[in-house]
């Protein structure tokens, strides 16, 4: 990593702000300098809007003359109507993305088991993930924590879903689909520096 890198990682929700600030809690304090994990609170809580959100950070932090050397955005996909949208805002302005479908808890799923199956709704998951982890709370839970000792499992079946996808199939329209895994490799890169 470049001296006085400076990175962005702006998350959709709570849950997802938990993981990557439990994620950012295991780098060196140096490089924890240059890592801002972050929630967007605003009324609007889809992707379209983090994206737009993203960009106008990076904007005035260009403008500061503080630039972002790296910003992702962390966010599942929840139905929004507008996640195609938001996928080109990412991809135009050469973001990274951290994402999960249909929601973050399928991914916390994969620690416990295979589960290929495209859930229609968040509440529906976390239905399913309950009966694997009766105690979980949505932003009571620290699920980096609990899960981390099945973090490698969870890869591993991500990755075998992830490969099973139709090609040429659009990123809204996969389910299930992880690139959440993208980020943890991000930081596990961050603290082998």
């Amino acid at each position: 990593m470049k001296v006085n890198q400076r990175i962005l990682i702006l998350c959709e929700g709570l849950t997802e702000y938990y993981y990557a600030r439990a994620l950012h809690s295991e780098l060196p304090r140096a490089v924890q300098r240059s890592v801002s994990v972050e929630v967007d609170y605003s009324q609007k809580n889809d992707p379209k809007h983090l994206a737009n959100e993203a960009v106008r950070r990076a904007k005035k932090a260009k403008k500061d003359r503080n630039a972002y050397d790296a910003i992702w955005l962390f966010f599942d996909h929840d139905n929004s109507p507008h996640l195609e949208v938001a996928f080109d805002i990412i991809e135009s302005h050469g973001m990274k993305s951290a994402f999960c479908a249909i929601c973050i808890e399928h991914w916390f799923i994969l620690h416990y088991e295979d589960c290929g199956k495209a859930f229609a709704n968040g509440a529906e998951a976390i239905e399913h993930l309950k009966s694997l982890w009766p105690e979980y709370h949505k932003t009571k839970s620290k699920p980096y924590e609990k899960l981390k000792a099945n973090l490698e499992n969870a890869k591993k079946r991500a990755g075998i879903l992830m490969k099973n996808q139709e090609k040429g199939l659009p990123l809204s329209k996969r389910n299930p689909y992880f690139s959440v895994c993208d980020l943890i490799e991000f930081f596990e890169d961050l603290r082998k520096q």
